[in-house]
């Protein structure tokens, strides 16, 4: 008997979610206004599943595992110093790297865990799921780039910052539309007109971090990549010996 992947019943979860959500806007859009915040988070959950299980369907090795726990927890940690500063903190950056280097699976294991590790700091609450999606995404598209352009740069990763800083922002931007207007049309504009000065910030500190420490952590994340990947190949038959007697 055949056994479905759990990524697939997890993506087909969230293709019938996604479906549900157009079927509900189109044929009662205020009974969507309603019920708009519950439906997202059910949504981004499943989309969460998916990533999850992926990653527990993949051939990365315990090592892998462990670098990516590690790196996770710095990121999360790296924002707790800057908790002062409004939207200047070094976890996109870092997040932007892992992906680069690591590939987008442990680019977007660890812009999730980031999110959901610290919040225990900071606060959990609805937020965290989109905060959870928006990293992960950071994680996803840098290592989209970095599988293209395997020797990315600091101005690659500075560029990155840039247009992942908007993501990011424009992500949660639509969290606080969903959440507090009910996903009303009218406000859309308003809502990502008012985030403009809060993704500036973000956008200023991806800037700033990568200008002033992109070229030693990639140097540094390259090093723990080389050392941590484990690859299996078949032994070349040619050269084994034949056993004697």
């Amino acid at each position: 008997m055949m056994r479905i992947k759990l990524s697939v019943l997890a993506s087909i979860a969230a293709a019938a979610m996604g479906l549900i959500i157009v079927a509900i806007a189109y044929a009662s859009p205020s009974l969507l206004a309603q019920y708009a915040a519950l439906l997202s988070f059910v949504l981004l959950l499943l989309v969460l599943g998916v990533m999850y299980a992926l990653f527990e369907e993949s051939n990365i090795t315990s090592k892998e595992v462990a670098l990516i726990g590690i790196l996770a927890a710095i990121t999360a940690a790296s924002r707790i110093p800057f908790a002062a500063l409004p939207n200047i903190k070094p976890c996109t950056f870092l997040i932007i790297v892992t992906g680069l280097v690591f590939g987008s699976l442990a680019g977007a294991m660890v812009g999730s865990l980031t999110a959901a590790v610290s919040n225990m700091f900071f606060g959990q609450g609805p937020w965290t799921p989109w905060e959870m999606f928006a990293w992960a995404t950071v994680g996803v598209i840098s290592g989209w780039v970095g599988k293209r352009y395997p020797n990315a740069g600091v101005r690659d990763v500075i560029l990155l910052g840039i247009v992942l800083g908007m993501t990011y922002n424009t992500i949660m931007d639509f969290y606080s539309w969903i959440t507090m207007f009910r996903a009303e049309l009218s406000q859309l504009l308003p809502t990502l007109a008012l985030g403009l000065p809060f993704g500036a910030l973000h956008i200023a500190g991806n800037v700033i971090f990568a200008a002033i420490l992109g070229k030693p952590v990639l140097a540094l994340f390259r090093r723990f990549q080389q050392r941590f990947h484990v690859s299996y190949t078949a032994p070349d038959p040619s050269k084994l010996v034949p056993e004697k007697g």
